[in-house]
């Protein structure tokens, strides 16, 4: 089978647009968490939450639904990163596009609405092109002309870690030499008022693993990551960043919204993305986690992580991004996977802000608002714990790292 290699990214979120200017914010643990400003956000007693700033969304294209436009940004700077289009290396079969969403083109769905009962603004019903699920990755393909596998993937929280899952699996079969995997989300009323309906949305910090931790922030953005076959990859000449070695996939089913609390989920998620890469426990050297921030999901992915990596998971530098971006739900384990592979690239992991008081289960080393250099670090997991269970493991490894 075909080795797998990332050779492009692409990122917007609350943190700004484009990686070299999100990725040094990350590490400093800078946050603009903020009121939300969208129409109808006023009403919730708790809307603080990571909402990307309109100059960032200032060229966006106007047809596409926010969410598309967050990920169609991701998607620009992926591809201009890669090169991939830029020496007609690959036709357009050659390439698919592997796209996770949460709940797509919501807010134009609901802004529709408003104007039904007459009480909003005209609406362009062109717009309401990007509520379906698998609008994202039509888009996409349209912009860019591609014609290889096309999947759209919709398991809540690990929509776009799925997706790249697949990419990589459509790669290494060979169906496919390149892959365009992207997550989009944009802030919904529906969705921020499902999460809040749960009280489930902190009132003044997100702080994973933090004792006093109150629940979450939601966010929005995309994120993209281009994957190549390894070999056409060196043929034409690319950068690549990293490999993905392996991934693994779980269901516990165990609540719709809350995980075993021993993280069984994500125990058998781990093990099968290690096997699947061919390394053992102690290979792990950072995990950037799903850390939301709430007191059932930290406790649950603290006890799946001393499960799978033993004494060794003390060892391990773990972190929660969201700290820093809020939940992105869709988009967040493509945007979580962007700054896995900038960890593994840059050798540095970035820190969980805003944890002051950790809390005494939750007693591993998850860099509390201070970024890490970690020199000789080979393989990076992310890991995804989403709604109803559905969990997601990727390892990214620096190249020729496998087996240690």
């Amino acid at each position: 089978m075909s080795k797998v290699v990332v050779t492009g990214l692409g990122i917007i979120c609350c943190l700004g647009k484009n990686v070299h200017n999100v990725w040094p914010r990350l590490l400093t643990g800078e946050t603009r968490f903020q009121p939300i400003s969208l129409p109808g956000f006023d009403t919730f007693v708790n809307r603080i939450g990571g909402e990307v700033d309109s100059a960032d969304l200032a060229d966006a294209n106007p047809a596409l639904s926010r969410h598309a436009q967050l990920a169609h940004i991701a998607a620009a700077e992926a591809v201009s990163d890669s090169g991939l289009l830029a020496d007609n290396y690959y036709t357009p079969d050659d390439i698919g596009v592997f796209a996770g969403v949460g709940a797509a083109g919501m807010l134009e769905a609901e802004d529709w609405l408003a104007n039904r009962d007459g009480t909003g603004r005209h609406f362009p019903s062109v717009r309401l092109h990007g509520y379906p699920a698998s609008s994202l990755a039509d888009s996409l393909c349209a912009e860019y002309g591609l014609a290889g596998s096309k999947l759209s993937v919709a398991t809540a929280c690990s929509s776009s870690l799925t997706a790249l899952g697949l990419g990589f699996d459509h790669i290494r079969h060979g169906r496919v030499k390149a892959a365009v995997v992207l997550g989009g989300e944009g802030l919904s009323r529906l969705t921020y008022g499902g999460f809040h309906a749960l009280r489930s949305i902190a009132p003044q910090k997100c702080q994973p693993f933090d004792q006093n931790r109150l629940g979450i922030f939601l966010g929005e953005g995309g994120g993209c990551l281009i994957l190549e076959e390894y070999d056409a990859a060196v043929a034409r000449g690319a950068k690549i960043y990293c490999e993905v070695s392996g991934w693994g996939l779980s269901s516990d089913g165990y609540h719709m919204t809350a995980p075993e609390p021993d993280g069984k989920g994500a125990v058998q998620a781990m093990e099968i993305a290690l096997h699947q890469s061919g390394l053992i426990p102690a290979d792990i050297g950072y995990i950037n986690l799903h850390g939301t921030g709430t007191i059932h999901n930290d406790l649950a992915e603290t006890n799946g992580v001393k499960a799978v990596f033993k004494e060794h998971a003390r060892k391990i530098l773990l972190s929660s991004t969201k700290a820093m971006t809020g939940h992105c739900l869709g988009a967040a384990g493509a945007i979580e996977s962007v700054f896995t592979v900038l960890a593994l690239h840059h050798e540095y992991c970035p820190q969980t802000a805003s944890l002051y008081t950790p809390d005494p289960a939750c007693d591993l080393n998850y860099l509390p608002r201070a970024s890490q250099p970690c020199q000789g670090v080979r393989h990076m997991m992310n890991n995804v714990l989403a709604f109803g269970g559905n969990n997601v493991a990727v390892v990214f490894s620096r190249m020729g790292g496998l087996h240690g």
